[in-house]
This record gives C-alpha cells, structure tokens and sequence, in this order.
C-alpha cells in the first residue's frame, strides 16, 4: 500500500520503568508508573480481565467436555430361579454398553466445540482490548490533569502578583476601590479553578489506580466480608510519566478497515460463533436418527448338580424415536444458527461505525490542533510573560492585563484538550482494530511510533 503523508508518532513519551520489582508480589506501587508498566500490571491484577480470561477458558473447556466420546456403562446383575424342590438356578451377567455415535455427528460435535472455545478466546481478547482502551484513557487522563494543573498554577500565580500589585496601588491611591474589587474576583476565580485541577487530577489518579493496582490478598477473595488492607490504605503517591506530544499520524480507511474486520476479537468471536452454531445444527440432524448402542460381556450359570458354565451375552439397543422424532431441536438449532448469523452482521456495521468514528475525529482534531494550535494559537505562549511586562510599563490598563491573563490561560487549556482528543481518538482506532493489552501495538504503542506502513 501506499504510504500517504507524513511519517507519524504521537503521545507520552515514556521513559522510565518502575523502579521496584515486588509490585508483582502485592507490593504498593512506586513512585513513578510508565505506560508499559501501567498495561503489563493491567494484565497482572485487573480483576476483569482476570475473570474474562478464566471465563474463555472455561467456556472453551466445557464445550470440549460436552463433545467428548460417550463413556461406556458397567453393569453386573444377578438372575436367581427357584427350582422344584431345594435348588436355584443362579446366573450372572456382567456387561459393558458403549453408546455410539454416527462418524459425522462426532465430527460435527468436535468442529463445534473448537469453533466455541475459539469464540470465547476471541470474546476474552474482545474484553482485554476494551479494558486496555480504559488504562490508556485513564493513563491520559493523568497526564491532561497533571498538565492543566501546571496551567491553572501558572497563572494564578500572575493573578496573584497582579493582586499583590493593585493592593499596594490601592494603598498609594492609584487604584480605586473597583478596580481592586475586580481584581479580587478575578483571584477568586483562578484559586478555584486551581483547587478544582488539584481534585481532578487526584480523582483521575485514583481511577488510574483502582484499574491496576494489585490485591494484597493475591487475588483470592477474602475470607470475610471486612476491608482488605488495599481498600482501607490511602492513595499511594504515585506519578506517571507521560507528556503530552503531537505528531500527525495519517492512515488508509480502507486498510485499517479490513484489518479490524479480520482481527478484531467482537468479529472472530461472532464469526467462530456462527461457525459452532452450523456444526451443531449438522449434529441435531443426526438426532433425528434412532440412537445406538452396543452391550457385551460373560455370564455365568450354576444349576445344582452340574458345573457351573460360562457363556456370552451381546446386544445392539436401537432407541425408538416415538415422542421425540428430533426435529424440534433441529428446529431450535437453526434458530440460534439464524441469531449467530444476525449477530456476525450486527457486529460488522459495529465495527465499521468505531472504525469510521475514530478515523472522523483523528482527521477531525488533527485538523484543528493543525489550525488552531499551531496557526491561529502560533505566537500565543509568551502572550502572558509580555502582558505582564507592559503593564509594569504602564502601557495596559488593569482590565487589559487580566484580559491578557485570560486569553493566554484559554489558549493553552485549548491546545491541551485538542491534543487529548486526538489521542484518545488513536485509542479508540487501536481498539477498532482489536489491539489488546497482549498484542504488538498496530497505529501507536506507548509513546505512538508508528508500527505497521501497511495500514498507511
């Protein structure tokens, strides 16, 4: 394929591993957390996806079991005969019955669990590739509070040398009490905005936290309904590592499209679903032929006033289909054929929609963070330092510093907010295409380099 425009990478360059291995023993988390960490403890200790793993081996597992060939039945009975005058007549059988099963239908039932247990393993990549989605989102999120804190403290800061300022001209007489109302509220304003990125930025930590941290218990449940110590401790302090970068990244609709369509684990789950539900419909037409089995085995005899013999018991059981012909199962089971099928299909408009929808807002905010940040918003970063040296001069009005002030802090929670959108919208291609925490990243990996020119 083609490659189409710039060479691209993108988000949080991540730098540095954890610096205490025991976390993986139960350990409480370091100081610093990277990207890669972050997913290989989602792999280690997120209960979901620890219960969508357990849950698509077991469902892989038994539709194995229900396939297996019948077991043979033993059985050993005893017939007595009262004879005329003091003696019996005492015979014993001992006999095996195996059920039989027609060769087609055995195949059918076997095709029918592998195409199960690898639809429940698509389902469980399914859920891994939507909680991995979850860490990157949450891990982001970290990283756009921790950045707009640092904005809402820099310039609440120049408001408060602003304050500081107008309440010594105030003292002087060359500021009125207006003037030093509005400043005040400006203040005010700011302080609360700071306050309010202090607490996004813990609740965005402590959602990060709660997805990945591990259970003191070792993943046990606990014996009693108390508090474990990870429920009871306080929010380590940890940090992460991440820093918000752009990089264009521009990919073929087409090519990512059949990728998804192929790998995504909602499409191979549906696909391999459809797949069991037709081999066990070939199993349920067999069901409308009589069951068979075969029995054999030795019996013995004692009569009184003879030796005991030996012989030889064998049997075909043929069932006799008088109530149960088979066809309403056959019924029934081209009914969740037909649901398997409607199902493939609804699951190939979905991921068509995620496909179209992340591609949309990639080109989407690329365009604007292209327009508005690095054009319109192109000399704006020293828009702050400037205003407050003019106004030292005494070339603005206090109205115009704050006005200043105000601008330059809305360009910069601007550029932060489309930069976010645009990433999480490369999240949400990535999860279109079925990328799990398990898997080579395909459009971006930790720090977005780019992975795969076929999709470009």
């Amino acid at each position: 394929m083609r490659v189409d425009g710039v060479r691209w990478t993108g988000l949080l360059v991540l730098v540095a591993l954890w610096a205490t291995p025991s976390v993986l023993n139960g350990q409480p988390l370091p100081d610093t957390l990277t990207f890669d960490r972050a997913r290989t403890l989602l792999r280690a200790h997120n209960p979901q996806f620890r219960a969508a793993q357990a849950r698509g081996r077991a469902t892989g597992q038994a539709a194995r079991a229900r396939s297996l060939f019948p077991n043979p039945t033993l059985s050993v009975s005893e017939e007595r005969t009262n004879l005329e005058g003091d003696g019996v007549d005492d015979q014993w059988y001992l006999s095996i019955t195996q059920p039989l099963r027609y060769p087609g239908e055995h195949r059918a039932r076997s095709a029918a669990a592998r195409a199960t247990a690898r639809a429940a393993e698509a389902q469980a990549q399914e859920t891994g590739a939507a909680l991995y989605r979850t860490a990157r989102r949450r891990y982001l999120a970290v990283v756009v509070a921790k950045r707009r804190k640092q904005i809402h403290r820099r310039f609440t800061g120049a408001i408060r040398r602003a304050a500081r300022a107008a309440r010594v001209r105030m003292q002087e007489g060359d500021l009125g009490t207006f003037r030093q109302a509005r400043i005040q509220t400006a203040q005010a304003q700011y302080e609360d905005g700071l306050a309010e990125a202090r607490r996004a930025l813990r609740a965005a930590r402590a959602a990060l936290y709660t997805l990945l941290h591990p259970d003191h218990s070792g993943g046990q449940a606990p014996a009693s309904s108390q508090a474990t110590p990870a429920d009871t401790a306080a929010l380590p302090p940890f940090t992460v590592t991440g820093t918000l970068k752009y990089r264009p990244v521009r990919l073929s609709q087409g090519a990512v499209l059949q990728r998804a369509l192929q790998q995504r684990g909602r499409m191979r789950a549906a696909r391999a679903t459809l797949q069991a539900q037709r081999e066990q419909l070939t199993s349920a037409r067999y069901g409308r032929l009589p069951n068979l089995s075969v029995s054999a085995g030795p019996k013995t005899q004692n009569v009184p006033g003879s030796e005991t013999t030996f012989g030889f018991t064998a049997a075909l059981n043929v069932e006799l289909p008088l109530w149960n012909g088979g066809q309403t199962h056959v019924n029934a089971t081209r009914n969740r054929r037909n649901e398997a099928q409607a199902r493939l299909d609804a699951a190939r408009r979905q991921v068509r929609a995620d496909v179209r929808t992340a591609m949309e807002d990639l080109r989407n905010y690329r365009a604007r963070i292209e327009t508005v940040s690095q054009d319109v918003l192109a000399d704006t970063d020293s828009l702050l330092q400037n205003a407050e040296y003019v106004y030292q001069e005494g070339e603005i009005t206090l109205f115009e510093l704050l006005d200043a002030i105000e601008s330059a802090r809305a360009a910069m929670l601007l550029k932060t907010r489309l930069t976010a959108q645009y990433l999480r919208a490369l999240y949400d291609l990535e999860y279109a295409l079925g990328v799990g925490p398990a898997d080579a990243p395909v459009v971006v990996e930790g720090a977005l380099d780019p992975r795969d020119a076929d999709l470009n």
